[in-house]
């Protein structure tokens, strides 16, 4: 794209934005990668995790793929890694900058966010929880592993307990700070959705407000704004938000993805692509409405 029609298409961008009576975000990895959260940045992991580089684990994605599933044999050295993985990420990780700056674009906007993200990088930007549906699950939040119930626990001190004590050199937390269910004493889980252990209950609740904002937006203005979503759950955003886009009577949807912007050729003529990266749109974006 050259430059002429990279700042045209910004201009449109900004102009529908400003113009919308409804914006829907829709946000994936690729939001909080542009940010500097990248599962894919060896760099990243080195830094976080100098230990697993020994074990010839290069990324995030391969330490995640590593330490996704859970026995007796390893859980010590399961939840080194996800202490701190969750710490880094959800703990000590700052609002990010695109997020920062889509907040300035939305904050005066009538807006609602889907999100595969579980990160919190939207509460952390000052995004209002209420408009938030997460239905991935929440870094944030453990659950029962089996489970015995929906209820979620914050998990800071639990993560805290367990980095503080743990042993750097084994890269094993101790065997009394692995968090167990105070409900009926199973061992705690990640609250991702991995399978149909998944309490997603209190995460559900939000949808039919997600409903709600699109089924309302059928008599105005719509804009849907899709960041950095792939293909690796492609039903939850990237596939409901083109549906959305063909039937609503005045919808266009502002896809921005560095490596899939192709949008159905059925609602081309409704849709404002963009490939390059995510960060600097969003800032131009805002600059535009600014000027």
């Amino acid at each position: 794209m050259n430059t002429q029609i990279y700042l045209d298409n910004i201009n449109k961008a900004a102009k529908l934005i400003q113009e919308a009576d409804y914006i829907l975000v829709g946000a994936g990895a690729g939001l909080s990668a542009t940010g500097g959260l990248n599962y894919g940045d060896s760099q990243l992991f080195k830094k976080w995790f100098p230990k697993l580089s020994e074990f010839d684990i290069d990324t995030i994605g391969e330490a995640i793929s590593f330490y996704w599933n859970v026995d007796d044999s390893h859980r010590r050295s399961f939840w080194a890694y996800w202490a701190n993985h969750i710490n880094k990420i959800r703990y000590e990780s700052p609002a990010l900058k695109p997020y920062l700056e889509l907040f300035e674009v939305l904050k005066n906007k009538n807006h609602f966010i889907i999100t595969t993200n579980v990160d919190g990088q939207f509460i952390k930007a000052g995004f209002n929880k209420e408009n938030i549906f997460a239905p991935q699950g929440d870094y944030g939040l453990f659950q029962c592993d089996k489970p015995c119930s929906d209820e979620l626990y914050d998990n800071k001190v639990f993560v805290d307990k367990m980095i503080v004590n743990m042993d750097t050199d084994k890269f094993e937390v101790l065997e009394q700070d692995i968090p167990y269910c105070p409900k009926c004493g199973s061992y705690m889980s990640k609250n991702l959705r991995v399978d149909d252990t998944f309490v997603e209950a209190p995460h559900m609740i939000k949808q039919k407000d997600y409903t709600d904002f699109v089924n309302n937006s059928m008599d105005g203005k719509l804009v849907l704004i899709e960041l950095g979503v792939g293909f690796n759950t492609p039903g939850i955003i990237r596939w409901p938000f083109e549906r959305i886009t063909m039937k609503h009577p005045d919808a266009v949807l502002i896809r921005l993805n560095m490596d899939y912007p192709e949008v159905d050729k059925q609602i081309i003529h409704k849709s404002l692509c963009f490939d390059t990266d995510i960060m600097d749109i969003i800032t131009d974006i805002k600059n535009m409405q600014y000027k």
